[in-house]
């Protein structure tokens, strides 16, 4: 049997069962899932059985019911698929039987390599900002000296100053 397991704080560890052909989602208390959040419409969104197929229907509700993050008027329902309903969200949970289009994919080609693999000698080619230069560069020392000394006889300068102005 399907069910809808809530994922948000408002319906959080509860399972809601879908055992009969259309259930509705919404805040008036007549939904047979009943959420009691102020994004919800009242009678928010449904999801109808047919067969071995589930689809989810929005009501023409205010804040809209999205399916994968993406904002759905109707489209069919698989294992794992997350519903959001207003801001609160549910896992669609079926057996794989039970779910239409579920996900297919080619077969991998699959190559093996002769031999050992080992880990590459340096991880520089995958950084975006290139290799980092591991020479040191004597004209940046040299730069950072003569500020250095510069300050210092500015400071003289100042104290210097400070004493023989009395």
């Amino acid at each position: 049997m399907a069910s809808l397991i809530g994922m948000s704080a408002e319906v959080k560890g509860k399972s809601f069962p879908i055992d009969r052909d259309e259930i509705t989602i919404g805040r008036a208390k007549d939904n047979v899932v009943a959420i009691e959040s102020p994004t919800v419409s009242g009678h928010h969104c449904a999801i109808v059985r047919d067969g071995a197929r589930y689809l989810l229907k929005d009501l023409e509700s205010t804040n809209g019911t999205r399916l994968n993050s993406k904002d759905v008027s109707e489209a069919k329902l698989r294992p794992k698929d997350i519903v959001q309903i207003g801001s609160v969200e549910f896992l669609f949970d079926a057996e794989q039987t039970e779910a239409v289009d579920t996900h297919s994919y080619a077969e991998a080609q699959i190559e093996v390599a002769p031999g050992p693999t080992a880990a590459p000698e340096s991880f520089n080619s995958i950084s975006p900002f290139g290799a980092r230069r591991t020479e040191s560069s004597g004209v940046g020392l040299l730069v950072i000296t003569l500020v250095g000394l510069l300050a210092l006889v500015i400071v003289g300068l100042f104290v210097v100053k400070l004493i023989f102005s009395d």
